[in-house]
């Protein structure tokens, strides 16, 4: 595959995303934005899915690079974990399309494993920061418990990242501060 042209695809998919939504998304479009034929479109993609599939990859690369370039910047373990999960609340509310496409479709992993790749590695960095936060306990002893807690770290932010993708912010339910929330359940996770 010519990776000019493949750059040139993912980036026109890429900002349909990002300025009209997944929905606008149809390989007639795509190739028509990038100066492609249909033909020549399928060449590269086999179809709307593997096409999205690889953005799916690239996002889940783009945020485990913002998170691996946290790493050295915090020398407090809690703090790096707060960061971390600050990144990630930012990237899914500032790219609230690539979000939903990330997290809202189920990809089959036998057809695109990449994506569970990427995603698993995602998981597993933000579990070694949990690892490395927990207190007093052997880093091979808490493996099940990093793990379980990340899990829950997981369901937190996604809630949270819903609620305000769905404008729930309201002051009163102590919505309206996403870094408050995180330090909290990081608090919380820590604690348990």
């Amino acid at each position: 595959m010519n990776n000019e042209t493949k750059y040139i695809l993912l980036n026109v998919t890429r900002d349909l995303i990002d300025n009209k939504g997944i929905e606008s998304i149809s390989m007639r479009e795509v190739g028509r934005l990038a100066g492609l034929s249909r033909s020549a479109l399928y060449r590269h993609f086999d179809n709307k899915e593997s096409l999205l599939a690889a953005i799916v990859v690239e996002n889940f690369s783009m945020l485990g690079e913002m998170i691996n370039e946290l790493e050295g910047t915090v020398n407090n373990s809690k703090q790096l974990l707060f960061q971390v999960f600050v990144t990630y609340y930012d990237f899914a509310i500032g790219n609230s399309g690539h979000y939903k496409l990330m997290f809202s479709t189920q990809w089959d992993e036998t057809k695109y494993p990449e994506i569970q790749q990427a995603a698993l590695y995602v998981f597993q960095k933000a579990s070694y920061f949990v690892s490395e936060a927990l207190p007093g306990t052997s880093k091979k002893s808490n493996s099940k418990i990093s793990i379980e807690k990340t899990a829950i770290l997981y369901a937190f932010i996604h809630g949270l990242v819903e609620l305000h993708l769905n404008g729930h912010t309201e002051m009163s339910k102590g919505l309206d501060d996403a870094k408050v929330l995180i330090n909290h359940m990081v608090d919380a996770i820590l604690e348990f």
